[in-house]
């Protein structure tokens, strides 16, 4: 006869090889930084036109309950191109996928997680806002 922690142990092994635990743990360095810097830093850093940097956890952290709600009504990143012209260079508007992580993060108290799970810096140009006309 099967013990009940053995049971228990059976049924959560189960549920975390079928992902019906929940999804993973939303943390700065793996999942928020990379979309922040293909999406957000380009004026999110210090000399550029958006109030606040989001280059560090320890800047970007203070504003996660605002990213989210920003974000999730669309009001950053502005965007104000006409769609029906096509690609733009630069195109910054989030996914709903970005959002929602941006969302979970907020959520879930803006972890920081593991510095070594950091995409590499974003080199910056020195008095440029990286945006790229053609």
């Amino acid at each position: 006869m099967m013990s009940k922690f053995a049971a228990m142990t059976c049924i959560l092994g189960a549920a975390a090889m079928a992902g019906e635990l929940g999804p993973a743990p939303v943390t700065f360095y793996k999942d928020v930084l990379p979309i922040l810097q293909r999406k957000c830093q380009s004026c999110h850093q210090p000399g550029q036109i958006a109030p606040v940097s989001f280059l560090s956890y320890e800047s970007t952290r203070p504003w996660a309950g605002a990213i989210k709600i920003l974000t999730a009504t669309g009001q950053m990143p502005p965007w104000f191109a006409y769609p029906p012209y096509g690609h733009m260079l630069n195109f910054r508007a989030l996914t709903p996928r970005e959002v929602e992580i941006l969302a979970r993060w907020a959520d879930s108290g803006a972890p920081e997680g593991h510095p070594g799970e950091a995409p590499p810096p974003v080199r910056w140009p020195e008095n440029g806002s990286g945006i790229t006309i053609k």
